[in-house]
């Protein structure tokens, strides 16, 4: 039977491994954004780049919680699509890194 810190790890590596469908998933709001201009698109970036800090915050990740929480915020302001894509940049490279 697996230890507690075991699953503990196996559920971090599940969770890293996640986070880049999350990303592929931020890209597609903010692309849908910038193509429509819909309120509806950037409240789902928004809402989506909070959850990956929450949860990103959960798992021992403050990079990822810090990077996430950047470009939520940007997305909360209404932030131009310039700033929006180099926050999101900033988030993959802090990921995949």
């Amino acid at each position: 039977m697996a230890t507690l810190d075991e699953k503990l790890a196996e559920l971090n590596k599940r969770y890293a491994a996640a986070l880049s469908g999350r990303v592929i998933e931020l890209e597609g709001f903010l692309s849908a954004y910038e193509s429509t201009g819909s309120a509806t698109d950037l409240e789902k970036l928004y809402k989506n780049a909070h959850a990956v800090a929450g949860s990103a915050r959960t798992f021992g990740l403050p990079e990822v919680t810090v990077k996430a929480k950047e470009l939520e915020l940007a997305a909360r302001d209404r932030a131009d699509t310039e700033i929006l894509q180099r926050k999101l940049s900033a988030l993959k490279d802090c990921i995949s890194s």
